[in-house]
């Protein structure tokens, strides 16, 4: 937590811009981004998930630590992203690209900020809830309680619930219920809040690990896991690809731009006859992302979406 609070970037744009932005504002802010409709849906009363409009204006956000440093940075950021609006509008076709707004958000303030904006989420059999709001679980549920604090991670963006998707399918099919007792166990590179690592675990995985390289993920990652009473089961660590020992089992929610960096890594990272499920992929860049990974000796298995969203399950061998 910081001290001195936190300056929270917003920006509306459309759906195709999303990516863009998020990559920009992912340079101020390591822990993530955060991306959901610009204007909250109205949710059914026997509904847990909100609709989803793929056409809907998005509300990208990101949150650094309130300084003099980051705040100067955040207005250099705000002329960069005018810039581009102007070029995106005129140039790529690109529509509806808004002006940066930051807001301080003192730190006393900060937990309140976030019970306000993070509602019970039912994805299959994972139910996704805050430590303050109860949930009454069905049989089968596979609960997870994410406090997402300051990190990436929280159920609201598309990327998460399509990476959840592949993790209910993995579960269904046996995958995670069949993971060797020794050995790496499941991956979660860029583990964020550490949510996937943990709804990996409550499905049945036996053990795991989750790495990223923001120290305010790692923290939170950890807290959530020992929330969940999953920290014997799982670690977490500071740091990124290579890992010092392949996995059956790699998951990865990460933009498009760095799939296609660390393709060669990423493979690497799966063991043979294992699996990668990617997530976090702009529609436009599914193409150019699988032939990355394929390049990299991965064979796409399966993809699925969500508005501009798009995931990937690969096989290695």
């Amino acid at each position: 937590m910081s001290d001195d609070g936190w300056l929270e970037l917003s920006i509306t744009c459309d759906p195709e811009s999303a990516e863009a932005i998020s990559e920009r504002l992912a340079r101020l802010a390591p822990a993530g981004t955060s991306a959901e409709p610009a204007v909250p849906p109205v949710i059914p009363a026997d509904a847990l998930t909100p609709p989803h409009d793929p056409s809907a204006p998005v509300r990208i956000r990101a949150w650094l630590p309130d300084n003099a440093a980051n705040q100067a940075a955040a207005a250099a950021l705000r002329d960069e992203l005018e810039r581009f609006a102007a070029i995106a509008g005129s140039g790529l076709g690109l529509r509806g690209i808004g002006e940066l707004a930051m807001r301080s958000i003192p730190a006393e303030e900060w937990a309140t900020t976030w019970r306000a904006e993070f509602p019970v989420l039912r994805l299959g059999r994972i139910v996704i809830r805050p430590p303050w709001s109860e949930h009454a679980a069905e049989l089968g549920d596979a609960v997870v309680v994410i406090d997402p604090g300051q990190a990436f991670g929280t159920g609201l963006h598309p990327t998460t619930r399509l990476a959840l998707a592949g993790l209910n399918r993995w579960a269904d099919a046996g995958l995670l219920a069949a993971l060797p007792r020794d050995g790496a166990g499941i991956v979660d590179v860029g583990t964020g809040s550490g949510i996937l690592l943990a709804a990996a675990l409550q499905l049945g995985a036996s053990h795991g690990s989750g790495i990223d390289i923001d120290q305010l993920a790692v923290d939170a990652a950890r807290g959530n896991l020992e929330r969940n009473g999953l920290s014997a089961r799982a670690t977490i660590t500071l740091g990124s690809l290579p890992l010092a020992h392949a996995a059956p089992l790699v998951v990865a929610n990460l933009v498009a731009a760095l799939h296609i960096q660390l393709a060669p890594l990423l493979a690497a990272a799966v063991a043979p006859g294992g699996r990668l499920l990617a997530s976090g992929i702009f529609t436009a860049r599914a193409d150019e992302t699988i032939a990355a990974l394929s390049a990299a000796g991965l064979t796409l298995v399966e993809r699925w979406g969500e508005g501009e969203w798009v995931a990937l399950e690969l096989t290695h061998g």
